[in-house]
């Protein structure tokens, strides 16, 4: 999923709504609050400072290939003012675009009477990053609203090698993407136990990205970089010098990612510490295919729908059994990816008949302790991705694992001390 379009986009920020499997709008934190939603944040007591680890592990059963990798979840500042308002900031991936592909079809060449090793490889790194400011106000009893401007930002590397009896030669080149989004939240309080979500989200600037190729080279001291490294292991130095090509090429591509979504949920409390949650969201992208853009799979997800339904077993707040301050998270989820592409041959847009679909579940757990509510929280997923038909002989079937832990503390802000 990481090579189609600008990547595999981030499905949850938090262990606490991974647990759910919740798509952000029902409450997964505690009773009330959920982390992705700042129309709930009102409810909360206390400052709290979340930071979140995310490692995934994916399965091509057909091909016996399998892949994996983890890295910093999300980290978010939430901070409540009187429980009528509140305002986060948050930083977390976007997308997620690491690929390492290589092709061992034709494993040597015969040419001027000598046969040479050849092998081919792309490889690619990085991905785009989200930095969200998020403010929350109590328009009157029951009724909150929600806003998040979030600043996209990041780059990926791609480095394109030809293995030439062993010697890469290199091409590389790099892609710095820049937009901003807009999300809006509502929630409604119908009675004490039912409350009804709503999520719309719009672009304000489209994603643009600054596309830069660099000469290609061969990298003879195998370190990946174009340099004057001079290597013992590998000895010599990579040709032509670096001051020796021209410069790079660099081309400024717009408007190649404009997504708008809409997403409801909602929440009903069974009894005083049990919730049941549903959750819908489509999303689309209204901006052009890129035929631009380099895209290793020429394809990208153009439309996304999301349904899922989570439960939560709540603590007891006011029971001082460890018992008792346990969360259990558990749910199921569907998802559907409908793609296209271009066809660089023809020249026309390939539009898939077949989807790709994901069902899965997840559990997960945390734990509160201390007075103001300190918390940690961890959480399991398995997923199956089935992909379409016109792709199935190349991948098969898809076995996706995501573990997340993560910790919350809170403090007490904006209220004056006893001097001692």
């Amino acid at each position: 999923m990481n090579g189609y379009g600008i990547g595999n986009f981030q499905s949850w920020q938090s262990p606490s709504q991974g647990g759910m499997v919740s798509l952000g709008l029902t409450p997964s934190f505690q009773n009330g609050v959920s982390l992705s939603n700042p129309s709930t944040w009102q409810q909360l007591k206390y400052t709290h400072l979340s930071i979140s680890y995310y490692g995934l592990a994916s399965n091509l059963k057909e091909m016996n290939v399998k892949n994996g990798f983890s890295t910093l979840q999300s980290g978010q500042l939430i901070i409540p003012i009187k429980q009528s308002s509140a305002l986060g900031i948050a930083i977390h991936p976007y997308t997620y675009q690491q690929v390492a592909l290589l092709d061992t079809i034709y494993p040597d060449m015969l040419a001027f009477g000598d046969t040479l090793d050849l092998m081919r490889g792309y490889y690619q790194a990085g991905g785009i990053i989200a930095l969200d400011l998020s403010v929350a106000l109590t328009l009157f009893e029951g009724n909150r609203i929600g806003a998040t401007f979030q600043l996209l930002f990041g780059s990926t590397r791609q480095h394109e090698k030809l293995l030439l009896n062993q010697v890469p030669i290199t091409e590389t080149s790099r892609m710095s993407y820049s937009g901003l989004n807009i999300d809006f939240f509502i929630k409604r309080s119908f009675s004490k136990n039912l409350d009804i979500y709503f999520q719309l989200g719009i672009p304000v600037e489209p994603l643009d990205v600054v596309y830069t190729d660099f000469y290609p080279f061969d990298d003879t001291n195998k370190n990946t970089y174009h340099d004057y490294t001079y290597g013992l292991l590998n000895p010599g130095y990579d040709f032509p010098h670096p001051q020796d090509t021209p410069n790079a090429k660099q081309v400024r591509i717009k408007n190649i990612y404009q997504p708008a979504s809409l997403a409801i949920g909602l929440s009903r409390l069974l009894s005083e510490r049990f919730q049941l949650s549903l959750e819908m969201k489509t999303s689309k992208d209204f901006a052009d295919y890129p035929i631009d853009l380099p895209m290793i799979l020429n394809h990208r997800i153009n439309i996304k729908q999301v349904a899922s339904i989570g439960c939560i077993w709540l603590p007891n707040n006011l029971s001082v059994l460890m018992s008792d301050k346990f969360t259990i998270r558990s749910g199921l989820n569907f998802k559907k990816y409908i793609m296209d592409g271009w066809d660089s041959v023809q020249k026309v847009k390939i539009q898939n008949v077949d989807p790709i679909t994901e069902f899965g579940g997840a559990i997960g757990f945390g734990f509160k302790f201390k007075a103001v509510g300190n918390q940690v929280d961890i959480s399991y997923y398995y997923g199956i991705r089935h992909h379409p038909s016109t792709l199935r002989h190349d991948f098969g079937d898809e076995r996706v694992q995501q573990l997340q832990v993560g910790i919350s503390l809170a403090d007490l802000w904006f209220v004056k001390r006893r001097q001692r």
